[in-house]
């Protein structure tokens, strides 16, 4: 019969392997599945095999004491464990009422001592890592710990079966002179961090040095020795504010300057429960067309409110891959001590160019755009069934493009004529019927804007065709009209392609025929000299019918369509619904120019309402 002492022995040697081989499986910190973690389900032991080779037991031990130790393992290391204290010596560092906080790391099988103080003008505190060593490095407990691995964790752990005496008084004494011999000044204030919740002879050795150190603080923290303790000072506050700092350009003069958001004012500080802080979303647009190298650079800086450009100091820096003009948001949330981590679908990597580089390379100034003559023409049939929506979003569509452009150019830089067309009728002859039913001469983006709203849906009269051939001919009547020095845009916001000239393409599957145009017009001889000549740019926005997506079904027909409309949109073919910024970018960008001094604008321009961004200070 086993006597109460060889079972109190027994058990305390269970729950020692129990730990042992939970720390050999990764620990606390990988324990379960994530929904196991959200249920609230206990984790699973590790395997009675593996403890019966621990214990150097002939047979595993029975699933009732196995499951039971289990149980006693994962409330000792749940009892009185909590960080209350640290956020309020945080605090109290980052106030300035002592210049530095030592923290002394007790693991199982290692020790850290670190130094937390902030430098002059420093947003977050710096580690300074002072002295780090394991258990076998030390005397006198390297004299008594085993060399193996698993027996020298397994006696950390509580396990009692072989413990040599005087274990207590050698990792007591190893931790008191690792200590008393790595603090640069025993006056500082100290912590005590026990990262092995549960594991008896190392909490023993810690309360015994934090008595005689006089540690303001002993957290009690599960097993688990991370790189760098940024869950101990994941909780300090920022001292100072910190931003994303852009340009901004304005539209009317074309000056750059430098501006600011606020992503985190001063006394923010990461959750410690999940290391992050608040995801804080910023919307941001590329340069405008011209003024950029397709490449924008977003910079997180730390500065004081009235602090000029010149003295932020750059938390991370990073070069995004951004169309001209193109808007985007960048989401931004703080980690341990004033690490900040960027969420960003799109490609990013690291920027090496530092920050004073970058802001003082930022224009002051852009070169005034060039006259922009703009030529909308707007396919206005549409089938009725939907009472006319199709053909009211393209016209929606017209109008935000004649907007972004206008945005995009500033001033009176721009203007802009109209061209209305719909289908042919089909019982009608040569030159019985013209398909361009509205004409609005060159004028203001909001005038064309306006002249836009109040037009009108036309019956659709033909599945695979419309008048759109009559458009090209329409712009040699407008040359009168045409500024000399100006960039000459034809913008086509339509669905069908124009009816052939002749040989139309074959229909496979449906019943009726493309006609070609009864007024047989060379539309693509007309629009290539319009090219040549006028130096006319051609882009296209399509909302394109179903069956030019059944490449199977009619390939002759969306062939047909897929060269049409390949020549009206030569400079830019975009799908309907796509983004009037990015359209407009390609529309303007021969019209601008970079910078008076030949360099481009780098970092990403401010969006938003003015009131949500800061002008930098002078200085």
């Amino acid at each position: 019969m086993q006597s109460d002492h060889g079972a109190k022995t027994g058990a305390a040697d269970l729950r020692a392997a129990l730990r042992v081989a939970d720390l050999l499986a990764g620990g606390p910190a990988t324990r379960g599945t994530e929904p196991d973690r959200e249920r609230g389900e206990p984790p699973a032991p590790p395997d009675r095999h593996g403890m019966a080779r621990l214990l150097s037991a002939a047979a595993p031990p029975p699933v009732h004491a196995w499951r039971s130790a289990w149980e006693d393992v994962l409330a000792e290391e749940r009892a009185g464990r909590s960080p209350a204290g640290l956020g309020w010596l945080l605090t109290r560092l980052a106030s300035g009422a002592f210049p530095a906080l030592d923290v002394l790391e007790v693991g199982c099988e290692r020790l850290r001592l670190n130094r937390l103080a902030y430098g002059p003008g420093a947003t977050g505190p710096e580690l300074i890592r002072l002295a780090e060593s394991s258990w076998t490095e030390l005397a006198p407990a390297s004299a008594v710990l085993p060399r193996e691995r698993a027996g020298r964790l397994f006696l950390l752990a509580g396990g009692r079966t072989g413990a040599p005496a005087g274990v207590d008084a050698a990792l007591r004494t190893s931790l008191a002179s690792f200590a008393r011999t790595g603090r640069r000044d025993p006056a500082e204030p100290l912590v005590l961090a026990v990262r092995a919740a549960g594991w008896q002879p190392l909490e023993r050795a810690a309360e015994a040095v934090r008595a005689e150190s006089g540690a303001l603080l002993c957290l009690r923290l599960p097993a688990h020795w991370p790189l760098v303790p940024e869950d101990l000072t994941g909780e300090l506050p920022l001292r100072t504010t910190v931003w994303l700092a852009a340009a901004h350009v304005d539209g009317a003069s074309g000056t750059v300057g430098l501006v600011r958001r606020p992503l985190f004012p001063a006394g923010s500080r990461a959750d410690g429960r999940t290391a992050a802080g608040p995801v804080v979303r910023i919307p941001v647009t590329a340069p405008p067309p011209g003024a950029t190298t397709g490449e924008s650079v977003a910079a997180v800086v730390a500065a004081g409110r009235d602090e000029p450009a010149s003295r932020w100091r750059s938390l991370r820096i990073d070069r995004l891959v951004l169309p001209p003009g193109s808007r985007t948001t960048l989401s931004y949330s703080l980690h341990g001590r004033s690490r900040v981590e960027l969420r960003y679908d799109g490609h990013h990597e690291p920027e090496t160019s530092p920050w004073p580089a970058l802001a003082s390379g930022t224009p002051q100034q852009l070169s005034r755009p060039c006259p922009v003559d703009l030529m909308v023409a707007v396919e206005v049939s549409g089938p009725q069934s939907d009472g006319g929506t199709a053909v009211e979003e393209r016209l929606q569509e017209a109008a935000a493009v004649v907007t972004a452009v206008q945005d995009a150019v500033g001033g009176d830089t721009l203007r802009v004529g109209l061209i209305g067309y719909r289908d042919h009728d089909p019982l009608h002859g040569p030159r019985d019927h013209d398909p361009v039913v509205h004409r609005v001469g060159m004028s203001a983006a909001p005038d064309a804007a306006r002249a836009l709203e109040s037009w009108r849906p036309c019956p659709l009269r033909h599945d695979f065709a419309t008048g759109l051939e009559h458009v090209p001919g329409e712009l040699p009547g407008w040359r009168h009209q045409w500024r000399a020095d100006s960039h000459r845009v034809l913008l086509v916001v339509g669905s069908r392609p124009p009816h052939p000239r002749a040989r139309p393409p074959q229909v496979l599957r449906r019943g009726a025929p493309v006609r070609i145009c009864p007024d047989r017009l060379d539309w693509q001889a007309e629009l290539d000299a319009a090219r040549h000549h006028e130096g006319v740019a051609c882009v296209a926005v399509v909302d394109e019918p179903a069956w030019m997506d059944e490449l199977v079904g009619e390939p002759h027909l969306a062939h047909w369509a897929d060269h049409a409309w390949g020549a009206f949109g030569t400079e830019g073919r975009f799908d309907a619904g796509h983004d009037p910024r990015q359209i407009a970018a390609v529309v303007a960008a021969p019209a601008l120019c970079l910078p008076q001094d030949g360099a481009p604008i780098r970092l990403v321009v401010a969006d938003g309402t003015t009131a949500d961004w800061q002008h930098a200070a002078a200085g």
